[in-house]
């Protein structure tokens, strides 16, 4: 190479050194501000891949058709098992009847079935199909007892002839209505109480039953006890815990997404037990990573993202800020 080349590429090297102190000394007071920014941006990345995912989840076009199909299976039988043993007046009758509708929340809905075979998948292995849901199907027969009762209405006028003469008019008119006086489901066994209270306004009196409140006999969810301690197995000191775990399952199914209100504590239990570091409300579960609380695989039936095979998730996959996952039954 001759000393002129040289010369130039001495001068070019130079030149670039130079160059890239002086894009450093500009850059250098911004640097703090750009990490940051690039840090933000991760984060922000982050999240949109979480929600990504929560979606995905929740989107019912993922759903497998094997799936779909319990669920349209457990759709029509709640349906059946809400009508086929209704009784008004003492009579058999298969409809829903009562004037406010009492019964609603009630009634056995395609989501405990689901969450009641979603448990035995997870407890022995039973297939999701419509053998499993005939076997638990008939041990949740719901009953709804009506009776007829008439609302009367007693409308008072009053009228003056052309000598001023007063004549007083009562017309009485009738609505027949249907009261639910008793029901036995799923959510458990119970009476309602009426009474017969007449009002006056202007010139109209009717007299009606009012409602007045229900009364459970024996203990809420007694039926579903009964069926995990029987069919199941389940031992006494787990009942509650496992009654709330399909009734939370159930809740989750039938909203169409994760139902976790009672995992962060947002529980009516007063009951307390501890589990050797502090205490935890009976039949509940404290929130395990406090400030994190995007769920990215929920508890239920779900093709496994490695094997391929339509399986309960038995846990319940929470996404934190370093993207570990913790899933709900004690996994990290």
């Amino acid at each position: 190479m001759s000393l002129k080349n040289k010369t130039k590429e001495m001068l070019k090297s130079k030149a670039k050194n130079k160059l890239k102190k002086v894009a450093f000394s500009v850059i250098k007071p911004f640097l703090p501000y750009i990490i940051i920014f690039l840090v933000l941006l991760f984060a922000f990345c982050t999240v949109i891949d979480a929600i990504f995912v929560d979606d995905v989840q929740q989107d019912e076009s993922s759903m497998s058709q094997e799936e779909k199909e319990v669920r349209t299976s457990c759709i029509n039988k709640a349906s059946f098992l809400n009508m086929c043993h209704n009784f008004l007046d003492g009579n058999s009758t298969t409809s829903l009847l009562d004037m406010d509708g009492r019964e609603n929340d009630k009634q056995i809905q395609w989501s405990h079935l689901y969450a009641i075979m979603a448990f035995h998948n997870m407890s022995d292995g039973s297939k999701l199909d419509e053998n499993l849901l005939e076997k638990v199907a008939k041990h949740f027969e719901s009953t709804f007892k009506y009776e007829t009762y008439k609302i009367k209405t007693e409308t008072t006028t009053t009228t003056k002839d052309e000598n001023g003469n007063e004549t007083t008019n009562t017309t009485t008119s009738e609505q027949t209505v249907y009261l639910l006086v008793e029901s036995d489901t799923i959510m458990g066994h119970y009476k309602y109480n009426y009474e017969e209270k007449t009002t006056t306004e202007g010139n109209t009196k009717t007299t009606k039953k009012v409602f007045t409140g229900e009364e459970l006999i024996g203990e809420k969810y007694e039926r579903l006890k009964n069926y995990l301690k029987n069919n199941l197995h389940i031992r006494a000191e787990d009942i509650d815990t496992d009654v709330q775990v399909v009734i939370q399952a159930s809740s989750g199914y039938y909203e169409g997404k994760e139902n976790t209100a009672w995992l962060q504590g947002n529980s009516s239990s007063s009951t307390i037990i501890t589990n050797g570091k502090g205490l935890v409300p009976k039949g509940m579960f404290t929130w395990p990573i406090p400030g994190y609380t995007k769920i990215t695989s929920p508890f239920g039936m779900r093709v496994h993202p490695i094997t391929g095979t339509y399986k309960l998730h038995s846990g319940i996959d929470v996404r934190s800020s370093n993207r570990c996952k913790f899933c709900g039954n004690g996994r990290w």
